[in-house]
């Protein structure tokens, strides 16, 4: 028997973002960069803790455990019977959708619908634009709470159905220590995510709530009612009421076909894209040639590659579909800054150089030796670690230094706090102060994490009314910049070097393809700077982890430098233990989300010792790696400008 193809709350939306996509999830011959991303960001945030968390608060509860569809429908109907019941999971069908709810509380006629969701929520004011609509960051979870509601009103139309979303509350602090270590996840046998409790929890074990159902009625109403506008250059299917987009997109699901859009903005950040997994297929690709048959080129760089550039639907309308094309119009090339007119010039031409700016050399000039590099791993997890914590609060848990003397000696520091139960922010910051307060060497950061987090900190340790923090608010300040009440900046004397920022204004390589990430542009002048091969094809000469490697190396088989993250070593492989049971890919921390999972994964007081030291050394020789990539970009410069 073949099984249904219902269109779920998850795809309805995933059609929102764009219908095509219904066609491309979940098939397995198709790459998919969110399914890895959002599974990476539960487990950092929590999001799996917080719906077992809101289910404790309803302890009379019955769960629908049934995976099934039919099963699940008829153990829902059959508990639907009484009069007062609450249902977590309660399976419920109509024309082609399909829902399962996550907690569902009966009263008479009345039925309290309840979504959780792993998000930070203070007041309902947040879910409004000023001049009226949803808000577009609370659009995804308010449309989905709408899809539900409209399901459950045609399938009981004479009850009562109010929408709830169950968030956690910043304004509420955890009463209790270890709040979040009480419920572990793990990976059961079918590969499922799943959480355990770690013992039959009390109300005295959770403390006070720190969720809130929060009553959505209006919100949704207003988007079932179609009084919600679509924004600037909306699509076709955009502009159909709420129900008729259902009535469109539900039958081309089940019959598992690709439902036909206009390519547009939409796809920017299409994550059916396979940079990553060249051996999939690409839906991006796919949509493209099929809609601009041999209009587009798919070879051409593409231009969403353009850097920092918002006006790709009026290209697209005119006929613009890669960088060549861009540079052929002399309208719209001629009204792009002179950064993005660089990179489309460079590319039309096929030059591969790269560009540095006239004023560089001097920026680079201003810097004082020692140089400090950091870089800080971090956590903001929904269900607080620690006693008297709000929801989303930072953790600062590890950072790393490099410095970089006079005479060209690289010397490498470290500090982590992984410590079951133990709060790290203080004893962090009284450690990165011992790092870098013996001499005024410029300080380097890549982006604003590292400035935002002492900032964090900094405002806990005024909260906290101790004296001894005294010392530290105040050489907080002269590291980092901030603004006050009236926006106005201030920087301290000290005030650390962003590369990012430097990165932008005044460098340029091919092969970072518009994006300025360091995970991009590291690859990007591995795979053409001489001196970064000279230096780093050998064994590593200084540093803690990472001693002895070669991070300069090229692939076997594709003949391309290596990503020099994927060569760091697997530190399980001696464990009698599954790499996917640390929800690491080939045993590896290649990037933050995976840290902060880590982290969170070493606050479970069940594990072993072994696996503790074990993921404690991948985060070391990960965040070793980060600051060392700022050392070579740096080096990189010095030797070519």
């Amino acid at each position: 028997m073949t099984k249904p193809r219902y269109l779920t709350k998850s795809r309805f939306k995933l059609a929102l973002e764009c219908p095509a996509k219904l066609y491309y999830t979940s098939k397995k011959k198709y790459a998919d960069t969110k399914h890895t991303d959002e599974f990476l960001k539960a487990l950092a945030e929590g999001g799996f803790q917080i719906g077992d968390l809101a289910k404790k608060y309803y302890p009379d509860g019955v769960e629908v455990f049934e995976l099934d569809h039919s099963t699940a429908l008829n153990k829902t109907n059959l508990l639907l019977q009484k009069d007062d019941v609450i249902i977590f999971e309660a399976a419920f069908e109509y024309a082609g959708c399909f829902i399962r709810v996550d907690i569902l509380e009966k009263k008479g006629n009345r039925f309290n619908l309840i979504e959780v969701k792993a998000k930070s929520f203070k007041s309902n004011d947040e879910f409004y634009k000023k001049r009226g609509g949803i808000s577009s960051s609370w659009k995804p979870y308010l449309w989905d709470v709408a899809f539900q509601t409209w399901l459950m009103r045609n399938v009981f139309p004479e009850a009562e159905i109010h929408p709830y979303l169950m968030l956690a509350d910043k304004k509420k602090t955890a009463t209790v220590s270890e709040l979040n270590q009480k419920f572990r996840i793990i990976k059961n046998d079918r590969g499922r995510i799943e959480v355990v409790e770690n013992t039959n929890l009390t109300d005295e074990d959770l403390g006070d709530k720190i969720l809130t159902a929060v009553n959505v009625e209006d919100a949704v109403d207003l988007i079932l009612s179609n009084e919600e506008k679509p924004g600037k250059n909306p699509r076709p299917d955009e502009l159909y009421s709420f129900e008729k987009r259902i009535d469109l997109l539900a039958p081309f699901y089940q019959r598992d076909e690709r439902y036909p859009v206009d390519v547009g903005k939409q796809c920017k950040n299409c994550e059916f894209k396979n940079i990553n997994e060249p051996k999939k297929l690409s839906g991006f690709e796919e949509c493209w040639s099929k809609e601009l048959k041999d209009f587009y080129n798919p070879i051409e760089p593409h231009i969403f590659e353009v850097w920092n550039y918002r006006k790709s639907p009026e290209l697209i309308k005119n006929g613009i579909y890669t960088l060549t094309d861009l540079y052929a119009d002399a309208y719209h090339f001629e009204n792009l800054n002179e950064r993005q007119k660089l990179q489309v010039q460079r590319s039309a031409d096929r030059d591969k150089s790269e560009w540095y700016s006239d004023q560089l050399a001097d920026i680079i000039s201003e810097w004082k030796y020692p140089h400090h590099f950091i870089d800080f791993e971090t956590s903001m997890v929904a269900v607080p670690f620690y006693k008297g914590f709000r929801p989303y609060e930072q953790i600062a848990f590890q950072f790393s230094s490099h410095t970089v003397h006079t005479d060209g000696k690289i010397n490498h520091s470290e500090w982590i706090c992984a410590d079951p139960g133990v709060f790290p922010n203080f004893k962090f910051v009284k450690a990165l102060k011992r790092e870098l307060e013996n001499d005024d060497g410029t300080i380097f950061r890549y982006a604003a994490h590292e400035n935002t987090v002492l900032r964090q900190i900094q405002k806990q340790m005024e909260d906290h009314k101790d004296d001894e923090f005294g010392e530290l608010i105040e050489w907080i300040d002269t590291i980092t910049q901030w603004k006050d009440y009236c926006k106005t900046l201030h920087c301290g004397e000290r005030n650390m070097v962003d590369l990012l920022a430097v990165l932008k204004k005044n460098y340029y390589h091919p092969f970072m393809k518009g994006s300025n990430s360091i995970k991009a542009v590291l690859p990007a002048i591995f795979q053409t700077s001489d001196i970064i091969q000279q230096r780093y094809s050998n064994p590593l000469k200084f540093g803690t982890n990472l001693k002895g490697m070669r991070l300069w190396q090229k692939d076997s088989d594709t003949s391309m430098v290596s990503d020099p993250y994927k060569l760091l070593p697997d530190r399980f492989q001696d464990i009698d233990l599954k790499t996917d049971e640390m929800f690491l890919e080939d045993g590896q921390i290649s990037e933050g989300g995976a840290a902060a999972v880590a982290f969170a994964k070493m606050q479970f007081t069940e594990m072993s010792n072994m696996e503790r030291n074990a993921l404690r050394e991948a985060l070391l020789q990960y965040c070793e790696l980060d600051t060392l990539a700022m050392i070579m970009i740096w080096e990189h410069w010095m030797y070519n400008i």
